[in-house]
């Protein structure tokens, strides 16, 4: 494995290895409870954070610094166990949408391919029974799409 020379194809790949990463941090966090720190830095020098429960939290316990909230430690453990809760929630939504969006993608894939052997024949050759049921699954999956994207327009 060596670095990438072509730098239109080195900035794709980053694009897509971070967003990987990013989701594998989510998971782990959302499976684990972990709390996490991830810096990332671009080969154009710009810099990605992502911090669990958050980047200065994690940042003011690497380096030692107290909260200068002045709450007493209950009241700080009930705000964090409410915002991690949140994180966990909002952090499978993301999960849910990314595995969604896969399907799609797979479906998009499928879609293409057909076209190119002959999509229109394989109609023509399916059965009154078979297009109705292509029909059903269709309408179906625009339905959970739609119900899925409202509920996240709802947030």
């Amino acid at each position: 494995m060596a670095k990438m020379k072509n730098e239109s194809n080195l900035k794709v790949t980053f694009c897509k290895r971070k967003s990987g990463l990013f989701k594998k941090i989510s998971e782990l966090i959302t499976l684990c409870g972990a709390e996490v720190l991830l810096l990332v830095f671009s080969p154009t020098n710009r810099v990605f954070s992502y911090g669990h429960p958050s980047v200065d939290e994690i940042i003011g316990r690497l380096f030692g610094s107290s909260s200068p909230t002045g709450l007493s430690c209950e009241t700080q453990q009930m705000i964090e166990s409410y915002r991690s809760s949140n994180i966990r929630e909002l952090n499978a939504n993301v999960m849910e949408v990314e595995e969604l969006m896969e399907v799609e993608e797979q479906l998009g894939k499928q879609i293409n391919h057909d076209k190119k052997v002959g999509w229109e024949r394989s109609n023509k050759e399916m059965n009154y029974q078979q297009l109705e049921h292509l029909k059903m699954s269709l309408l179906n999956l625009n339905a959970i799409v739609t119900q899925k994207m409202l509920e996240f327009s709802n947030l």
